[in-house]
């Protein structure tokens, strides 16, 4: 599920600048932080940083693949960041 969202996300289009890998890691990392955060319950700050380190490793070739060069606005990258869910990064921050 989390890796079918992360690749909706990452289908950017639009005007703006090419994505980097900063602001492509930034969009993964927000998404499991979320994901992680509305499926359980993890207190610990050292869990979610390791469980959110897996996920950007697992997903890095993706994440090359079909983010890193797309249209990305400042606006989007803002959205992703304040986002307070992942459907909210899918379905209002790529518009």
């Amino acid at each position: 599920m989390r890796r079918a969202l992360i690749l909706l996300a990452l289908g950017i289009a639009g005007c703006g600048h090419p994505a980097t890998v900063q602001e492509c890691e930034v969009i993964v990392e927000r998404i499991t932080q979320l994901e992680l955060g509305k499926r359980t319950a993890l207190d610990d700050p050292k869990t979610l940083e390791r469980e959110v380190a897996e996920a950007k490793k697992s997903l890095r070739t993706a994440t090359m693949k079909e983010c890193v060069g797309r249209r990305i606005t400042d606006r989007a990258m803002r959205c992703v960041r304040e986002a307070d869910s992942s459907k909210t990064i899918i379905e209002e921050c790529f518009d």
